[in-house]
């Protein structure tokens, strides 16, 4: 909040607005949301609209395709078992579920393998062959893992076990050498879509198994379209868990499965949906199975065994699926308060061993982290900090081995950057903004050295900063139910589709109410002749420093709230400042400051701060900065004591930091860098020069 530098506007030519919206019959903000996206010409937006199948590509484009299907056909003829080795996230196990639900349907001998996380951690491992292979299996079918194990594969050949990789992630130079490898990102790989999801590959693969047993090997539409039916419910969960980028492929499968969803077959599904109280009959979009379905599944992964979930999806019986759901919500409760405990040590961690001035990448680690957990509190600390991070957890109290997971930012590709410092690291791998590592202990301040002299040269200091991504300035004839309804086409959202984000600028606030214990807030904005109901989650507005009649830009996405059989439009605040004409009344108080300083202007008495004043404020300080230093608006300044004015804070702050109480340094208006710093002696503040300019007469 409060830094206008974090919102990236798009700027758009007129000319080309115009043109877009005539072509399209559309109106000129839809249409500029087609430009944002790519989609400037006129055949590729009206193909982006239209969602058309004419996406769904030829499965037998994937290098080794047809090498998997002749063996996994040979397999179920001679009855050789089969067993699928998963990953333990969302995407993992909806990959495993609809292989064996397949497998199954046509006869194979079949199982299913999926490491446990807090001991074997992510990937293939030799010991799992062994087991495996003592169960008399001959072949192995990997899904949304594998890629880079290319040991672990050799030992499986050397022990008698044929192999197959699907996967979707990074491919390094070498490939594992098996039966096949089935991966888009492949280097030789010629499949249009390089973006899948591993439930996506591993999809294409049983579509290209279907093909061959009802086509005789001959892509058909209709055939692919039948099996999206049977399983692009699961698909759909998976690629959005996954976060995947919804355009192209992966859009239109999305697009298949959300509408499939509300009706969907699977017992599992449709016992989930009523654990957590998901209406089928409304809609249900990429978010509703991002933020509510999804954590729930990935929680049995993160801290319980991840087979409970594709025992979900595999349930024939009602009875069996509630249960199991409702171990799943219970499992996630655990793991919220699990998540919470560790963030809130991470930050601990932060404010006081790290440099936030010099660190491009906050390495943060413990003894007793939860390694299933602290993937998601990296994400936390990365979006509180505008930072990549990394997250380790070390096996036990002075264990030598270290599991992390990282997540990064625009501008610095994690498994590159793992990359450069993998002579220091047991292993690696991932996607360009989260991965995963091991590390042994020896080797940690060594890596953190390593790593942030890396990302020092990859990140200039403006990558470092959270940006949003503004798609319009929106203005109050925009805002209705049409606007609403038009946009909709743009949908599912995700990656590389985001819902959009517009601001509104220069509206009043003419209500102001905290909700749930402050925990939230709602407003009634007012922009000319309307008034429009808006809700800001997760921020007291009034403790951010903001009040009745304040003049405000907000960033918003635009919502219909359905109350009682009546609709009306909603905006969701996903962040808020002071418009331009507040920060212009600002600004003059600034430059009145300047001038004090100077000795060019002089001071009221009433203008300087009491010492009582002087008080209230450095105990405000020593609440809410920190000896590691923090970024504080003087806005939030004035929350808690309105009855001291903007002026009074700034001199305060100025006064502080000559008698070096604080270190101080000016981010951008209004929003300072505070460092406490020890006092070793009394500090008389009259004594300081700024005090002895102002009180000159």
């Amino acid at each position: 909040m409060f830094d206008r530098n974090r919102w990236l506007v798009c700027e758009h030519e007129e000319k080309n607005v115009r043109s877009l919206s005539k072509e399209l019959s559309t109106s000129p903000l839809c249409a500029k949301l087609l430009i944002n996206r790519g989609y400037a010409e006129p055949s590729a937006a009206k193909a982006f609209m239209a969602k058309s199948d004419s996406f769904l590509y030829n499965p037998y484009l994937l290098k080794d395709i047809k090498l998997a299907t002749k063996r996994i056909r040979r397999a179920i003829e001679e009855d050789e078992k089969i067993t699928i080795y998963g990953d333990y996230d969302v995407d993992g196990v909806t990959s495993v579920s609809i292989l064996y639900m397949y497998l199954k349907e046509h006869g194979a001998d079949v199982d299913y393998y999926i490491p446990t996380r807090e001991s074997e951690g992510y990937g293939l491992n030799a010991a799992a062959f062994r087991m495996i292979k003592e169960k008399g299996t001959t072949l192995i079918i990997t899904v949304d893992t594998g890629i880079t194990a290319i040991e672990e594969v050799e030992y499986a050949r050397e022990i008698g076990l044929d192999v197959i990789i699907t996967d979707h992630h990074q491919c390094r130079p070498e490939l594992p050498k098996c039966i096949a490898v089935v991966n888009p990102k492949r280097p030789d790989c010629e499949y249009p879509f390089k973006e899948l999801s591993g439930v996506g590959v591993i999809f294409k693969v049983i579509c290209a198994l279907e093909l061959d047993f009802v086509n005789c090997g001959e892509y058909n539409l209709f055939t692919v379209k039948d099996m999206c039916k049977r399983y692009i419910d699961l698909v759909t969960i998976g690629t959005i868990a996954d976060v995947m980028p919804l355009y192209d492929e992966n859009r239109i499968m999305v697009y298949m499965g959300l509408g499939m969803l509300s009706a969907t077959r699977n017992i599992g599904v449709r016992a989930l949906f009523r654990a957590v109280g998901i209406d089928p009959a409304k809609k249900i979009t990429s978010s509703v199975i991002g933020y509510t379905v999804a954590p729930r599944i990935n929680a049995a992964g993160r801290i319980g065994d991840a087979a409970r979930a594709v025992q979900l999806f595999l349930a024939t019986s009602p009875q069996v699926a509630d249960v199991i759901a409702d171990e799943l919500c219970a499992i996630n409760r655990e793991r919220q308060q699990t998540e919470n405990l560790i963030f809130t040590e991470a930050i601990q961690q932060v404010e006081r061993e790290h440099d936030l001035e010099n660190e491009s990448v906050l390495v943060l680690a413990s003894d007793h982290w939860h390694q299933g957990v602290i993937g998601i509190v990296a994400s936390k600390i990365t979006e509180q900090y505008g930072k990549p991070s990394i997250l380790i957890s070390f096996e036990k109290v002075g264990g030598d081995f270290g599991k992390g997971s990282a997540r990064s930012i625009k501008g610095l590709n994690m498994v590159e950057a793992l990359a450069h410092c993998e002579h220091l690291l047991s292993k690696y791998g991932g996607h360009e903004l989260a991965a995963g590592l091991s590390v042994e202990r020896g080797n940690l301040a060594e890596f953190c050295k390593t790593l942030n002299e890396y990302a020092k040269v990859k990140l200039s200091s403006p990558d470092c900063v959270p940006k949003t991504q503004v798609e319009a300035e929106i203005s109050e004839e925009e805002i209705s139910m049409e606007t609403v309804e038009e946009i909709a086409k743009l949908e599912p959202y995700g990656a590389k589709n985001p819902e959009p984000i517009f601001v509104l600028r220069d509206a009043t606030i003419m209500e102001l109410v905290p909700l749930s214990q402050g925990k939230h807030s709602r407003m009634i904005l007012r922009k000319n002749d309307l008034d429009i109901s808006a809700i800001c989650f997760g921020y007291n507005l009034q403790n951010e420093g903001f009040v009745l009649h304040d003049r405000v830009d907000v960033l918003c996405t635009l919502n219909i709230n359905e109350f009682r059989g009546s609709k009306t439009i909603q905006l969701i605040v996903r962040d808020i400042d002071f418009s331009e004409w507040s920060w212009n009344e600002l600004q003059e108080i600034e430059e009145e400051f300047e001038e004090m300083r100077r000795g060019e202007l002089s001071c009221d008495n009433e203008d300087i701060p009491t010492r009582a004043e002087f008080t209230s404020i450095y105990k405000l300080l020593l609440d809410i900065s920190y000896q590691r230093g923090k970024q504080i608006s003087i806005m939030k300044f004035l929350a808690p004591i309105p009855y001291i004015s903007y002026l009074k804070v700034r001199i305060a702050l100025e006064v502080f930091a000559e008698a070096e109480l604080i270190e101080l340094k000016k981010v951008n208006f209004a929003t300072y860098y505070i460092k406490r710093l020890e006092a070793k002696e009394k500090k008389d503040l009259t004594a300081t020069p700024l005090m002895k300019t102002l009180l000159q007469k």
